[in-house]
């Protein structure tokens, strides 16, 4: 499998799909590779993977994409810790999860909150385990030009900046159709395109149509396109300083 590959990230996207919908990831691999794109697969539910999603996701790390840790039950973790503990949120949800990823021999450096749920406590807790977390910001924050001020991470405060938070850019859910203004999104590109740093969005499945949070191939398409133009390198996680 791939290692940390020596690319730019002075300026760059990180693009970021969540949940376990290999299948769907692996068939939108040739549209990433159209555009160099190197994104971030945060798996949630490892221990589920069958034979075939298993091969599919090896494959997605055999052309450099990076995979990471989503958790075993996609548990909120706030929620958890404070039902149950700390202890029990490590032993019972995220321990599990990173030991079934490593086993298939992937080493999971960086964690996706499930439903971007996290505080200073869950944060402290979980990067004991992992180099780099992933939050997020409120879907409805998505058309707000000013999102790109909060999004992006100057580059000189990239390699001590530990959590990184992300905006949604799923088109829907099953029948729901999701906002379809990106303006802070795009705003973010631009802004991080001209004066450096990283921007981080995020995704679940790819499909033109799902009961999931999904995002469609041509959405998908408009912003790799967009990055493309702006000269701004799609990067997975694994290749962070």
């Amino acid at each position: 499998m791939t290692g940390r590959a020596d690319r730019r990230t002075d300026r760059a996207l990180l693009l970021t799909f969540d949940d376990r919908h290999v299948r769907e990831w692996a068939a939108t691999a040739p549209l990433f590779a159209r555009y160099d794109a190197r994104v971030t697969f945060f798996v949630c539910e490892p221990d589920r993977l069958d034979r075939d999603e298993t091969r599919l996701l090896r494959r997605l790390a055999d052309d450099g994409h990076t995979v990471g840790c989503h958790g075993l039950r996609h548990e909120r973790a706030p929620d958890f810790v404070a039902a149950h503990c700390a202890g029990a949120y490590l032993e019972r949800e995220v321990v599990p999860a990173l030991e079934s990823l490593r086993r298939l021999g992937f080493p999971a450096r960086s964690f996706a909150y499930p439903c971007s749920a996290r505080d200073e406590t869950t944060d402290r807790l979980l990067l004991t385990l992992f180099e780099r977390l992933r939050g997020g910001v409120p879907v409805d924050r998505r058309a707000d030009p000013s999102l790109a001020d909060e999004l992006r991470v100057p580059a000189a405060e990239l390699s001590a900046r530990r959590v990184l938070l992300g905006c949604s850019v799923d088109s829907g859910r099953g029948a729901v159709a999701y906002e379809d203004d990106l303006t802070g999104v795009v705003a973010a590109l631009r802004r991080t395109a001209g004066i450096g740093g990283v921007t981080t969005l995020y995704a679940h499945c790819v499909a033109e149509a799902h009961e999931a949070n999904h995002v469609t191939p041509a959405r998908l398409e408009r912003l790799l396109a967009l990055a493309g133009e702006l000269s701004l390198p799609c990067v997975g996680f694994d290749e962070l300083p």
